[in-house]
C-alpha cells in the first residue's frame, strides 16, 4: 500500500560519533529510522530539512520517483508548536508537518540534488586550499621557508580556477544572482558557495544561531566552516569600500565603525541579503 511519511531529518543519523536518526511519522504512529530509503512504500516524503549528509539518501529516493517535498519556511512549524501549546522535539515537529498545507513545501528535483552533491567535491577542494595557503603563508610569516613561496603560488592559481568553476555553475541561480545584485558585487565564489550550502528556508533567527551571531555564540555550537565563507566575504567587502569612494550601505558601515565591529555588520548584512534574495525567489510577486 502505497504511504505517506512525515519526516524531521537528522543530519548525524550516519555519524560515527552522536547519532539521531530521522523521526518519521506514517499518519498515526511515530517511528526512527536510520535511512530514509528503508521507508516502506513511500510514495510522498515531507521533510523539514536538507542536509548534505542527507543527500545521497533524497537522490536514491527520488530516483525510484518517490514524491520528496521540503517545507519552504520553518517558522510554520514553530507557530503550529505555540497554536497548540506543544513543546519542541522531534517526535511533536514530524507529527505537526502532516498538518501543514502541501503549497507550504516545495518538490525537491533531481537535477538540484544531483548538482547540490557535485558542488560538493569542488567545494571541499577549495576550501582545503584556502586552509593550507593560510597555513603555509602564516609559516612564512614566522620565518620558515622551504620554497613556499612557490607552493602559495601554485595554491592560488588553483584556488582562482576552482572560484571560476564555482562561479559558472552558479551563472544562472536566481538567488545567488540576486544577492550579488543586493551587496553590490560582480561574483563571488564565497557568495556562492553560501547560496548553495546555507538553509536559507530557515527564519533569520535560526540562521545567526547557526553562524554563531547571538550574544553567547551559540556556546560554540555553530557551523565554523560556514562562517569562515561569512567572514572571508566581509573581510573582502570591508577593504573594497575603504579603498574606493562609495555611498553603498557597506561603505557607510565601513566608515562608521572600527574595523572589527565594521566587518562583524557586513556579515549580518551578507546573512540578510542572502535570506532576502532567496524569499525574493521563492515568493517573487510577494
Amino acid at each position: 500500500m502505497s504511504r505517506v511519511y512525515y519526516v524531521d531529518t537528522s543530519r548525524t543519523t550516519n555519524g560515527k560519533r552522536r547519532r539521531k536518526l530521522h523521526c518519521v511519522y506514517d499518519g498515526q504512529k511515530i517511528i526512527k529510522i536510520r535511512k530514509l530509503t528503508k521507508l516502506r512504500n513511500a510514495v510522498e516524503i515531507y521533510i523539514d530539512s536538507l542536509f548534505p549528509e542527507i543527500y545521497d539518501e533524497v537522490l536514491e529516493l527520488l530516483e525510484r520517483g518517490v514524491k520528496v517535498y521540503i517545507l519552504k519556511d520553518l517558522r510554520v512549524l514553530k507557530k503550529l508548536r505555540l497554536q497548540n501549546n506543544l513543546r519542541k522535539s522531534d517526535e511533536v515537529d514530524a507529527q505537526l508537518l502532516s498538518m501543514i498545507p502541501r503549497d507550504g513545501f516545495r518538490l525537491l528535483t533531481i537535477n538540484e540534488i544531483k548538482f547540490k552533491m557535485k558542488m560538493r567535491p569542488l567545494i571541499n577542494k577549495y576550501e582545503k586550499i584556502v586552509r593550507w595557503r593560510a597555513t603555509l603563508k602564516k609559516l612564512l610569516s614566522q620565518g620558515f621557508d622551504y620554497n613556499f613561496r612557490e607552493s602559495i603560488r601554485l595554491m592560488e592559481n588553483d584556488c582562482e580556477r576552482i572560484s571560476r568553476e564555482i562561479i559558472r555553475e552558479l551563472a544562472d541561480n536566481d538567488v545567488y544572482r540576486e544577492a550579488c545584485k543586493l551587496l553590490g558585487v560582480k561574483d563571488s565564489v564565497e557568495l556562492a558557495i553560501l547560496t548553495i550550502e546555507l538553509p536559507l528556508h530557515l527564519p533569520m533567527t535560526r540562521l545567526k544561531g547557526l553562524l554563531g551571531f547571538t550574544p553567547d555564540k551559540n556556546k560554540g555550537r555553530y557551523n565554523h566552516r560556514l562562517k569562515k565563507h561569512v567572514a572571508a566575504l566581509a573581510t573582502n567587502l570591508y577593504i573594497n569600500a575603504k579603498r574606493c569612494i562609495s555611498f553603498s550601505d557597506i561603505a557607510e558601515i565601513a566608515d562608521r565603525l572600527p574595523k572589527e565591529k565594521a566587518i562583524y555588520g557586513i556579515q549580518l548584512m551578507i546573512l540578510k541579503s542572502l535570506r532576502k534574495a532567496y524569499l525574493l525567489m521563492a515568493n517573487p510577486t510577494g
